[in-house]
C-alpha cells in the first residue's frame, strides 16, 4: 500500500493550518494555497499507486556455499516493468539489508541488474532476499514499497582456520591404504545378505557368493581407510553463557544462543578439515539429535561441515548411550562445561589406547561439593586424554597447539563470569 512520507504529512499539516487561519483571520486568499498544499500529497499518493512494478527477480550467488564472515557476491536480475526507483535487499548481515541503491527503469526488452556484496554473519541455511523496490513521486511526498517476495537460500558454513600439526598423529601405514591381506581379512568381516532385485552389482560380495553358492551383497560398505571421531557437546546445559533468544524476529519462535558454543562449532569445523587433510575420514557425533536432511558441502568433510552449519544448542531427549562406536579411531572432543552424564558419555567414545584429546572452551562450572576447581578436566586427564582449557578469545590454531603445551598464552584468561546463568 502506498503511504505518505514525512514530507507529505507535513504538507497536509500545513494545508489544515492554512484552512484554519483563512477562516479565523478572515483571509480568503489563503484558501487556494491551502488547497494546493492539501492536494499535492493526495495526487502523489494516486501517482505512486498507479505505478506498481511488475517484475521477476533472479539471483546468482558467488560462492554458492558461503563461509561465515567471508564475502558473497550477489548478482540480481530484474525483468518485467518498473519505473526507476530505489532498492534495498534483505540479507543475513547487520543491519539486515544491502543497499539502498538506484534501480534504473526496467522494460520488457531491457531488464535491470544489481550487484552487491555481503558478509554472512551467521552460519546455517540463510535467506537472501526479498528485493524491496521503493517507488517515490518526484517530490518525495508519497512512497510505495513493493516486496518482490523472491528469495534464495544459501548454506553458510562455519569459519575454518588452518591448523598446524597437533596432538592427533597422522594415520600409520597400517591404518592407511590396506594391503591385500588386510583387505581380504576385512572383507570376510563384512555383514552380507541375500541378493534382492534392484541391488547394485557393485555391492555383490563375490568371495562370500562363491563360498555360499548364491549371490550375496554387502549389508554395509566397508571403511575405505582410517577415520577419526569428532565429538561436539551440543547441549545448552553445557554452556554457561547460553541464553534463550528470539529467532529472526519471528514471534513465538525461540532458540538457545551461546558465544562459547559458536566458538566450539568453528573449532570443530577447523579440526574436521585438519583431520581430513591428514588422511582421516571424519565421523561427527553429538549428544543431541541432528537434522537428517542437513545440506552437504563440497570436499571430503562436506557432510560434517554441513551438519556443523545446521547444529544448534538443544536438550538431550533421553539417556546417552555410554558405549563407543566400532573400531579404535582417534577421538577429538570439544565442549564447554559438560555435566556428569555428558562426561561419562564422552569418555565412553574412546576405545582402549586410542589417541584422544579434549578442548574445553570457557570457564569451568563451579561445583559446591567438589574441591577440584576443574573436575571435568581432571576426569579426562585421569583417563589418559590430552586436555586443554582455552579462552574463546583465542584463535582455533592457538587452542589446537595448547593441547601440546606450545602456547601458554592460549590458556583461560579474561573469560565470562563463571556464575553466568545457562538455559
Amino acid at each position: 500500500m502506498p503511504r505518505l512520507t514525512a514530507r507529505g504529512i507535513a504538507f497536509l499539516v500545513v494545508a489544515v493550518g492554512l484552512f484554519a487561519l483563512a477562516y479565523v483571520l478572515e483571509r480568503p486568499e489563503l484558501l487556494p494555497i491551502a488547497a494546493i498544499a492539501g492536494a499535492a500529497p493526495l495526487i502523489a499518493l494516486a501517482a505512486v499507486a498507479s505505478s506498481r512494478p511488475r517484475v521477476r527477480v533472479g539471483r546468482q550467488l558467488e560462492p554458492v556455499v558461503a563461509t561465515e564472515g567471508e564475502p558473497v557476491q550477489v548478482s540480481v536480475t530484474v525483468s518485467g516493468r518498473a519505473r526507476a526507483a530505489e532498492w534495498v535487499e534483505r540479507v543475513p548481515m547487520a543491519p539486515g539489508y544491502a543497499g539502498p541503491g538506484r534501480l534504473r527503469e526496467v522494460t520488457a526488452t531491457r531488464p535491470g541488474s544489481i550487484r552487491y556484496r555481503y558478509w554472512p554473519a551467521r552460519r546455517g541455511l540463510q535467506t537472501v532476499g526479498p528485493l524491496l523496490i521503493e517507488d517515490r513521486d518526484p517530490f518525495a511526498l508519497a512512497l510505495r514499497v513493493t516486496d518482490t517476495r523472491s528469495v534464495v537460500s544459501q548454506l553458510v558454513l562455519p569459519e575454518v582456520t588452518p591448523l598446524d600439526a597437533g596432538p592427533v598423529p597422522d594415520p600409520s601405514t597400517e591404518a592407511g591404504p590396506r594391503t591385500a591381506r588386510s583387505r581380504e581379512r576385512a572383507d570376510d568381516d563384512v555383514v552380507t545378505r541375500e541378493y534382492r532385485d534392484g541391488d547394485a552389482l557393485r555391492r555383490v560380495h563375490w568371495r562370500v557368493t562363491a563360498r555360499q553358492g548364491e549371490l550375496m551383497v554387502r549389508q554395509d560398505e566397508p571403511q575405505a581407510g582410517p577415520h577419526a571421531r569428532l565429538l561436539v557437546d551440543s547441549q545448552s546445559v553445557g554452556y554457561l553463557d547460553a541464553r534463550i533468544v528470539g529467532e529472526g524476529g519471528v514471534r513465538g519462535q525461540r532458540s538457545a544462543s551461546s558465544a562459547t558454543f559458536e566458538w566450539v562449532v568453528r573449532m570443530a569445523a577447523s579440526a574436521a578439515v585438519h583431520l581430513a587433510e591428514r588422511g582421516y575420514s571424519v565421523e561427527l557425533v553429538t549428544p543431541t539429535p541432528r537434522a537428517d536432511d542437513a545440506p552437504v558441502a563440497d570436499g571430503p568433510v562436506g557432510e560434517v561441515l554441513g551438519a556443523l552449519a545446521m547444529v544448534g544448542l538443544g536438550s538431550r531427549a533421553a539417556e546417552l548411550a555410554e558405549r563407543a562406536g566400532p573400531g579404535s579411531p582417534p577421538v577429538v572432543a570439544i565442549a564447554g562445561a559438560p555435566d556428569e552424564q555428558t562426561v561419562r558419555w564422552m569418555l565412553a567414545q574412546r576405545s582402549t589406547r586410542a589417541p584422544a584429546v579434549l578442548l574445553l572452551a570457557g570457564p569451568p562450572a563451579l561445583l559446591d561439593l567438589d574441591d577440584d576447581p576443574d573436575p571435568v578436566r581432571t576426569a579426562f586427564e585421569r583417563a589418559g586424554w590430552s586436555v586443554a582449557r582455552v579462552s574463546i578469545r583465542r584463535t582455533p590454531d592457538d587452542a589446537w597447539l595448547a593441547l601440546l603445551g606450545e602456547r601458554a598464552d592460549a590458556v583461560l584468561d579474561g573469560l565470562l563470569p563463571a556464575g553466568a546463568p545457562h538455559a
